[in-house]
């Protein structure tokens, strides 16, 4: 045994969750000295930003707000640039997942504090080490980053977020529980290294929010155990240093989806295909179902606005989207036999198609 063999990885400096806590904490995080960048999108701009700049303009030395557009690798790196050359303090970003992303990755790289301000719970990025960015070609890529510094969660703005948001941000936490079977299955494979650690919190993560049996997604318990519980699936995705705690072979039909072009939000794509991957592992996939239905979650193709013949396509190009990630999809037959099966029990019936 080597006593020595200790695992290190980083943690927000500070989580802080509740309802009315947006300017305290930020009064508490920054001081009169600091210069800051606000990067916000036109959106938020309009419903907070602006009052959000004014009010650090009151309690900071300087204020910068800067835009974001595409959600892209170069506004990143703009903004990065611009962070380093007016020697910039601390970066606060205030929006959705792009926005966030964009601000986590120039900070990054800037080796700036960030300040992550989400106004929706739509995916469990929030405290993840990975900002996902367009590139070329309306590419997207998965790029480590180093995690936010502090972490504000204020619910009274988070509850006035549309539903499907927040909706897929229960989705995609759900989906942990096929990648987690996604994982034990790689490894006892031998394609994948196994964290005990990670594993039991993003287990923890998913079944804290599974006791609520009858979800309200704007009851304030509820969102603030969602909102806990995106912040620990993304710390368990920190331990590893990789999204394995919370993505499996539902987040591959997901990429299939959006590859395909039919792609919506992201949370509602994982949740229908971690009904598929659960009936595939012969597990308790109605439980899944009902739970996301109840919720007034998507739980089929049909509903996500794809047909029979894009789940046909979605199946057999999944694998493909990540090759080195080893999943279910890896070890079942693609004959149209047996995915028109899947599809009936599953999602009930083709209608008659082959």
């Amino acid at each position: 045994m080597r006593w020595n063999a200790i695992n290190t990885f980083a943690v927000p400096e500070s989580v802080k969750i509740g309802s009315g806590i947006l300017y305290p904490r930020l009064k508490e995080f920054l001081k009169p000295t600091d210069r800051v960048m606000l990067i916000v999108d036109r959106i938020v701009d309009e419903l907070y930003g602006q009052d959000v700049y004014a009010f650090l303009e009151g309690c900071c030395k300087e204020v910068k707000r800067e835009f974001v557009h595409a959600g892209s690798l170069r506004e990143a790196f703009l903004k990065s640039y611009y962070i380093v050359n007016r020697d910039f303090d601390a970066v606060i970003a205030m929006g959705g997942g792009k926005v966030l992303d964009v601000g986590k990755y120039a900070s990054s790289m800037s080796k700036r504090p960030f300040i992550s301000v989400p106004t929706s719970i739509s995916h469990d990025g929030v405290a993840s080490p990975i900002a996902v960015l367009k590139c070329d070609h309306n590419s997207v890529r998965s790029l480590d980053c180093k995690i936010p510094s502090y972490i504000i969660m204020d619910l009274d703005i988070i509850k006035t977020a549309p539903e499907k948001l927040i909706l897929a941000g229960l989705g995609d936490l759900v989906s942990n529980i096929t990648a987690l079977r996604d994982w034990e299955r790689a490894v006892q494979a031998g394609k994948a290294k196994m964290d005990d650690f990670a594993y039991i919190i993003s287990g923890t993560a998913v079944r804290a929010i599974l006791q609520y049996t009858h979800p309200d997604i704007r009851d304030t318990a509820f969102l603030t155990q969602l909102a806990e519980s995106v912040v620990l699936s993304g710390l368990a995705m920190n331990i590893t240093g990789n999204t394995r705690p919370s993505s499996g072979a539902e987040h591959l039909l997901s990429h299939a989806i959006d590859a395909a072009g039919k792609g919506t939000l992201h949370g509602l794509q994982t949740a229908v295909a971690s009904i598929l991957v659960e009936y595939l592992y012969g597990g308790n996939y109605e439980f899944i179902r009902d739970y996301l239905r109840q919720a007034g979650l998507p739980t089929t193709f049909e509903e996500l606005g794809l047909t029979y013949e894009d789940y046909v396509q979605v199946m057999r190009t999944a694998r493909t989207t990540r090759k080195n990630r080893y999943t279910i999809l890896d070890e079942i037959s693609y004959d149209g036999a047996y995915l028109k099966k899947i599809y009936d029990a599953v999602y009930g019936g083709t209608n008659g198609r082959q």
